[in-house]
Order: structure tokens, then sequence, then C-alpha cells
């Protein structure tokens, strides 16, 4: 009779431990999926909006067998770049698509893809990426957000409702520009640069309010720019664009959700380089159909990319004032050695 107690609290402690087990899978099935909200200011027309975004998230809810789910607002519907990349590290929104420019106001190193001609092209970019990206990591992980992939974003021009053929017909031009880099580009050129959102573009331009503007070839299509200015020149400037993860997000994953993510994001970034430059050809195609479009040769961007280096400067300074002068200059190194 003795031996019954142990053999009943061994049947007990198997017994508690199974329904343990079972309480605990119901009580995760009840919770559902982890959700990932999303966010870009980035239309649904582009196709950052259609092609690449559903693509990662369809991977993502695929391959973890639904157990992650990833919910895209484009278009500004969540946030815009600047108060969502906010809410991204404040753990708001849990996912988010900028351009890298967009994030200058939290470091200015974050800034160089924003100055013209600094990138040859997109192939030049991936080219430069991993070394770049060693550099830019550890200052988004300051920021409390995960880099996962870089987007190929297209060449962006200047379009105007006059043709521009050389830096002289750029002077005194009052011209659009988004960001610092690009508005202290237009002033070595001797444009009047001035600021205004992807938005206000059409309206503006309509009203006389701007010469021209900068902005890329799949943007002029996509939002249909080319209703307003008839004349592009490029390309002068290749932007590079960010996605990224609440870096608490993300270390809530799994180990094996985290692979996931990341084996998604290469596989997604890889497919944006194709995407790309299949929308970049639709796009000049429609361009010229409606108006001109001169493409600046190497020559003749590397003569246009002589009066740039004091804005060069400028950028390295700045990031030297803020404590960051050694990897602005690293990454300035890193493009010119893989030109």
């Amino acid at each position: 009779m003795m031996l019954k107690w142990p053999i009943r609290k061994i049947f007990l402690c198997v017994l508690l431990t199974l329904v343990t087990g079972f309480l605990i899978c119901a009580n995760a099935q009840a919770k559902g999926p982890v959700k990932l909200r999303y966010f870009t200011g980035m239309t649904a027309s582009h196709y950052f909006g259609s092609d690449l975004l559903p693509f990662f998230a369809a991977e993502v809810e695929k391959k973890t067998q639904g157990t992650v789910k990833v919910e895209v607002y484009p278009g500004g519907q969540l946030f815009g770049y600047r108060n969502g990349i906010d809410a991204a590290t404040m753990g708001a929104v849990e996912m988010g698509l900028t351009a890298l420019g967009h994030w200058g106001g939290h470091n200015p190193v974050f800034s160089f893809s924003d100055y013209f001609l600094l990138i040859d092209d997109m192939d030049h970019w991936f080219r430069a990426r991993d070394a770049v990206h060693a550099v830019l990591e550890p200052l988004f992980e300051k920021k409390n957000v995960k880099l996962l992939y870089y987007s190929a974003y297209g060449g962006n021009g200047i379009c105007g409702k006059v043709k521009i053929e050389s830096l002289a017909d750029i002077k005194g031009l009052k011209i659009r520009a988004p960001v610092p880099g690009a508005l202290a580009s237009l002033s070595a050129w001797g444009a009047t640069p001035i600021k205004i959102a992807s938005a206000e573009v059409y309206d503006a331009m309509g009203k006389g309010a701007i010469d021209a503007f900068s902005s890329s070839w799949s943007s002029m299509y996509s939002r249909k720019y080319y209703e307003v200015a008839k004349h592009a020149v490029g390309p002068i400037w290749w932007t590079v664009w960010v996605n990224f993860i609440n870096l608490d997000t993300w270390n809530k994953l799994s180990q094996e959700n985290q692979k996931i993510l990341m084996d998604v994001s290469l596989a997604t970034e890889k497919r944006s380089l194709g995407v790309m430059k299949a929308f970049d050809e639709k796009s000049l195609k429609k361009l010229g159909q409606v108006g001109t479009v001169k493409i600046l040769t190497a020559q003749e961007k590397k003569a246009w990319g002589k009066s740039l280096r004091p804005a060069y400067d400028a950028w390295i300074k700045k990031c030297e004032d803020k404590g960051y002068g050694k990897q602005a200059r690293e990454i300035l190194n890193v493009l010119n050695e893989t030109r």
C-alpha cells in the first residue's frame, strides 16, 4: 500500500502537466496570430504599394503558417513618413517603409542618399549595400528599430514646364525638393529650392507656384505629374528606401519567425530591383509620349556632380558636429570605392 501514493502523485503530476500544456496552447490560439501593422506614405499605385509590400505580407503569412500577419497601410492611411517614424520608434506601430532621408532629423548620417549624384544608380547602391548597412544598422538600433531590408527606388529627375538641357538652365528656377540634401543640391546648382511634400506638387506646379520639381520617374507616372509638367531631365538622384520593425516587437518574435521575416525580407529586396527597373521603363515611356525626357550621359552626370562637392562637404561637417563624422566619411568612401 505504501507504493500507491508515489504512483498517484506521478499520475497527478503528468495529468497536471498535460492540462497545463493544453491550456497554454488554447490560450495562445485564443490570442490569435501576431499582427504587424506596416505603414508607408507611398501610394498604393506605386510598385511599393501594389507589388512589394503585398508580396512581403503574403510570404510572411504563408511561411509562418498564419502565426504572423502583416497589415499594410499605404498612402499615409495610418501614418505619414515622419510621424510614422516617431510612432515606430515608440512602438505605436510595428513596421514601416520610408526613404532613408526621412530619418535625417534623427541622425544626419541617414541623409547621405538625399544628395544628388552621390549614388550613380541602384546597381551602384547594391554593390555598396553590405558595407553601408554595417554602418547604418547600429544607428537604427539606437532608435529602437531593426532595419530589415532595402527597397530599390527608381531614378529621380527634374520635371517642369521648360526644357532643361544644361546646368545653366536650372539657375534661378524655383524647384521643389522634399529633403534637406536635395534642397542643398539644388542650391549648389543655382536654383531656388522650395520644400513641398509630394502630395502638394501637382497643385503647386499647376498653379505656377514652382517652375519645376525633383521627383522619381515612377512618382511622375503614378501621381500623374506629367499632366502639369511636360519636360524631364535626369537621372540626377537615387534615394535609398528602408523597411524596418520596432525593435521591441522584433525581440518578442520567436527565433523561428525572426528567421522567416529575414528570409522574406531578403527575397523582397532582391525582387525590388527587377520590379523597379521594369516600372522605370514603363514610366519613362509614358513621360516620353506626353512630353520630352533628356537622359544625362555619364559625362554629363560627372560634370554636374562637380558643383555638388561643397554640399557633400557640408553634410560631412554636419555629421562631425553631431559626433558621427567617422560614419559619414566611411559611407562616402564606400560609395566612391564601389562606383
